[in-house]
């Protein structure tokens, strides 16, 4: 139902923009007006990368089912095969490989221009050494490595991209939804993480021989920054840094920090709000200041006429002191 709620906005839209070509601006601007409280921009994203993600799993299965898998059959089947483990089988077609690689990391890329465009460093960071892994696959004509690791990412990131659709049109205040988001969202990355790389891939990667130290090294790299942007580590940092609702585009809620994404808008307003609060003390202070001015110019006055008004006093109580001793004479 979401997915054809998506679909039917991005129709109207076309059709509200091919109904009035000269009022084209006025037009989208309307559109969108209408959409920002669901977020259009990002409901369009998830769209994209769920198209692509369920896309690259439907084909990397059925190559890796119909081309790699009999070749390692066939290898396995030997008396003695070129390898001990059947990830590190080698291609078999080194031009199919490196198209399939440069479309990755070509996504990869753009992926990573998003996150920077976002203020998203880390995930960024981990995009950068992702792609660098499947380079260093296809250098080393790792096809097998290369097809299953990227058949596992391309169904988690899927399963991802469908939560955060979700999270977009579930009202914040409907925290048992979101809650088994989250939860949901914890259990693919535990699964994936925790039980499937470990034990398929990186153990392997370990006990392989040193010719593939470069394999060794990036994969460390990439499953460490995964590690670094898991919701398990989100969790524990909002509990320890955001200790004030205005940390985190969450607010108080936990759940809200880990589906929130868009920290780049969400720090733009908040520094435009901390300038607000800052110009209207200043000007308070000012105002202040100006009347403290004023009362003190005031009671300079008034201090001023007061010595005035005794000094005349006693001008005339001298002059009545002299006109007297001057009858008594």
């Amino acid at each position: 139902m979401v997915l054809l709620d998506c679909l039917l906005q991005l129709r109207s839209l076309r059709s509200l923009l091919a109904s009035n070509g000269n009022s084209l601006r006025e037009a989208v601007l309307l559109r969108l007006g209408r959409l920002q409280g669901r977020k259009f921009a990002q409901i369009a994203h998830h769209l994209w990368n769920i198209c692509f993600y369920t896309a690259s799993t439907v084909f990397l299965l059925l190559y890796q089912m119909l081309l790699i898998r009999p070749e390692v059959v066939r290898e396995s089947g030997k008396y003695f095969p070129q390898y001990n483990n059947a990830i590190f089988a080698t291609a078999c077609d080194p031009a199919k490989l490196e198209i399939i690689t440069l479309v990755l990391v070509s996504f990869k890329v753009f992926g990573t221009v998003a996150k920077l465009s976002n203020g998203d460093y880390s995930e960024a960071f981990s995009n950068v050494l992702y792609g660098t892994l499947l380079m260093c696959c296809l250098l080393m004509r790792l096809e097998n490595y290369c097809i299953l690791l990227n058949l596992y990412i391309a169904v988690y990131s899927a399963f991802e991209e469908f939560f955060l659709l979700f999270a977009c049109h579930v009202n914040r205040k409907r925290s048992i939804e979101l809650t088994c988001f989250v939860v949901l969202k914890f259990c693919t990355w535990s699964y994936l993480f925790l039980n499937v790389l470990p034990f398929e891939f990186l153990i392997p990667t370990l006990y392989a021989r040193s010719d593939l130290f470069t394999l060794k090294l990036c994969f460390w790299l990439w499953y460490c920054s995964c590690i670094w942007n898991s919701p398990l580590l989100k969790l524990v940092y909002h509990q320890i840094y955001h200790t004030h609702p205005k940390d985190c585009a969450g607010g108080d809620s936990a759940i809200q920090c880990i589906l929130s994404s868009d920290w780049r808008s969400y720090r733009h307003f908040r520094n435009l709000e901390h300038a607000y609060y800052e110009l209207k003390l200043h000007q308070s202070r000012e105002q202040m200041h100006s009347t403290r001015s004023g009362e003190s110019v005031s009671m300079t006055a008034f201090q001023t006429i007061k010595c005035v008004v005794s000094l005349k006093r006693k001008l005339k109580r001298l002059r009545e002191n002299r006109e007297q001793m001057a009858k008594h004479q």
